[in-house]
């Protein structure tokens, strides 16, 4: 067995292990429900109390980084950002009584993908009461960061989710040329795409994720804003389900 069939078997391994785990009532044991407390600096959100798994820069990925941006372009950022959170977060485009699920994802990320399979088992199960709206945060380098630029310039041909699911389904591509290859089977104008990529109104879309993960606290991914719910990290699917509930209960929409 090769090296790459043998790392992408213990990858699907490690995944399939992490949604065995969390498929379980853990939100049914005595302390298991959600709690929250309020976010002081940005109300109304609250943060769900308990982190759940995510993904974070390890030293494996060290030096995998590009050059670091200047830190006070980015907190000023972070501080427009957090003025009115909600169109970065959300969009503009709501409908009223149905909860905006924002979610923020990297590629590299087994937990991202769990937890993508219980958003998509949410959204089924409750197709009028919950939207999602998609945000890039890659953090494990060169690699991460094409697949982003990639996920973000699809959506502006309206095939964001169809080229994240082959990805994911994919070991990541690391240069443009395989990224193209995939964007052109799903469809995409790989031209308009590879233009898109570099286009200063994608790098202001990540620019945005960015900031608002900042002022939200997502130190790793996955992280998901429920409604006004924040919380870092995969957790069960019974405990997702509940605090969307939650939000879908709430007689005053978040934004």
């Amino acid at each position: 067995m090769n090296v790459r069939r043998r790392d992408f078997l213990v990858f699907g391994g490690i995944v399939a292990l992490i949604y065995g785990l969390r498929a379980l009532p853990w939100d049914r044991l005595p302390g298991r429900g959600p709690r929250y407390a309020d976010i002081a600096d940005l109300p109304p959100f609250r943060r769900h109390e308990g982190s759940g798994q995510t993904s974070g820069a390890t030293p494996a990925f060290i030096g995998l980084d590009p050059p670091s941006e200047d830190a006070d372009q980015r907190l000023a950022r972070a501080e427009v950002v957090r003025v009115d959170p909600c169109p970065a977060l959300f969009g503009t485009d709501g409908t009223p009584g149905v909860v905006p699920i924002a979610y923020f994802s990297e590629f590299r990320c087994p937990y991202c993908r769990v937890l993508e399979r219980d958003l998509d088992t949410l959204l089924a199960e409750f197709p009028a009461s919950f939207r999602l709206v998609q945000h890039e945060l890659p953090i494990f380098g060169p690699p991460s960061e094409l697949a982003a630029r990639a996920s973000v310039a699809a959506a502006r041909q309206g095939k964001q989710q169809e080229l994240r699911r082959r990805f994911m389904r994919t070991p990541l591509v690391a240069e443009e040329a395989s990224v193209l290859r995939v964007a052109a089977d799903v469809g995409l104008d790989a031209d308009r795409l590879a233009r898109d990529m570099t286009s200063p109104e994608v790098q202001a879309d990540l620019d945005r994720t960015r900031a608002l993960a900042d002022i939200f606290g997502f130190v790793g991914t996955p992280g998901l804003v429920v409604g006004r719910t924040v919380l870092n990290g995969a957790i069960p699917y019974a405990l997702l389900r509940r605090i969307a509930e939650d939000e879908a209960s709430m007689p005053d929409p978040v934004c």
